[in-house]
């Protein structure tokens, strides 16, 4: 029976051990990585909020009983040899039939970050998350950079937590590739009421660090200071692994549909691939990606396939559901704006529903939405 092993103990490799565990209950599966818990990243932005919800951590010595699978923690893997399936650690090598990397991504920093030493953060992890908790106890103004999804989330639990937030924007609004322009203007509305400024069009000219806090002049001419600044704009793919090993890689790991790389029993899934010229580092087509690479993995060749994804959106002052349309796709938005809430739709040049933002009491109309947009990938 050949075995597995998974680099990568986030939730893209755990959720993998899992599901192959449940379609074969002997298959050998290997978990190697540098974590020794498990966390839940969906739980970050609530945690820093004025309830201070706990994070939900637990050892992965649990997960193993459970599964039944052997997970090695506490390793940095160095280089992977696809010909033959050898993994080379700083503690020791291991070898497997099958190899699966599920490396994940990391946040991007700021340039200017280098200039403001201790005064520049990311949500990253859960050890961050539990440190930044405590800081923030002490600290009033917060800068944060980017008005992407984490960003504008982050932005309402902030200010809920009675922080002064300053949101720090390059593009001329929220969540610019995803919204239409009434959306977008809608949301700053709803974060405006709660105490949120913007800065849009804006980026950092220059930075300087006055006594314990950040000052950024702005490319807009306007400057802003804050205790903090806090990171929010995006992630890069670990691909290092991949490409060091000669596997072709782009924005992510090269995958196709099976989520196979350019080399033999070599596979990737998560923040890390990228399934035909697609990469969607979100917590739903991981989900899809696992069930497939799972069936393929015990012995039945499964292609993933992406149905319409809606993204909730934790925005509590506007709760918003995002169903985006294909990248490139020809057509326009449609737009009402009702009592309490938003629905706009995004309509085809052949007059088909491919996406759509409902915000407010709309959000109720998602499920039916849904059922109408076509698996918007077309792989």
């Amino acid at each position: 029976m050949e075995s597995v092993l998974i680099i990568g103990s986030g939730q893209a490799g755990i959720a993998l051990a899992s599901e192959i565990r449940k379609l074969d209950p002997r298959r050998p599966i290997t978990l190697l990585g540098r974590d020794t818990h498990s966390f839940n990243r969906t739980e970050f932005v609530q945690a820093l909020g004025p309830q201070q919800t706990p994070l939900t951590i637990k050892p992965l010595t649990e997960l193993a009983e459970r599964l039944r699978i052997e997970v090695v923690s506490g390793h940095t893997v160095q280089s992977i040899k696809p010909i033959d399936g050898s993994v080379v650690t700083d503690q020791g090598d291991f070898q497997a039939d099958k190899l699966v990397l599920a490396t994940g991504a990391s946040p991007m920093l700021p340039t200017f970050s280098r200039e403001l030493p201790g005064l520049v953060a990311a949500v990253t992890h859960a050890a961050v998350i539990n440190k930044l908790r405590t800081r923030l106890a002490s600290l009033h103004d917060l800068i944060i950079i980017g008005a992407g999804q984490s960003g504008c989330e982050l932005a309402n639990t902030l200010a809920d937590a009675g922080k002064n937030v300053t949101v720090v924007e390059q593009h001329a609004g929220p969540l610019f590739e995803l919204m239409p322009l009434d959306a977008r203007r809608h949301l700053v509305e709803q974060l405006e009421e709660r105490g949120v400024k913007f800065q849009f069009n804006a980026r950092c000219a220059s930075a300087s660090k006055e006594g314990h806090r950040a000052r950024l002049a702005l490319t807009n001419g306007k400057t802003v200071e804050g205790d903090l600044v806090i990171a929010c704009i995006g992630v890069v793919p670990n691909t290092k692994l991949a490409s060091d090993a000669g596997l072709k890689v782009r924005k992510g790991i090269v995958v196709d549909r099976r989520m196979s790389t350019s080399a033999v029993n070599t596979y990737a899934l998560g923040d890390c691939a990228e399934v035909n010229g697609v990469w969607l580092p979100y917590s739903q087509p991981i989900r899809h990606q696992v069930a497939a690479l799972a069936r393929t993995l015990c012995g039945t060749p499964t292609q993933v396939n992406f149905p319409p994804m809606p993204l909730a959106l934790n925005i509590p002052c506007c709760p918003t559901v995002i169903a985006q349309p294909r990248p490139g796709l020809p057509g326009q938005w449609e737009t009402l704006m009702v009592e309490r809430g938003l629905n706009a739709s995004f309509i085809d040049d052949n007059g088909q529903l491919q996406g759509f933002v409902l915000m407010g009491e709309e959000t109720g109309e998602a499920p039916f939405l849904q059922d109408e947009i076509p698996n918007w990938l077309n792989l």
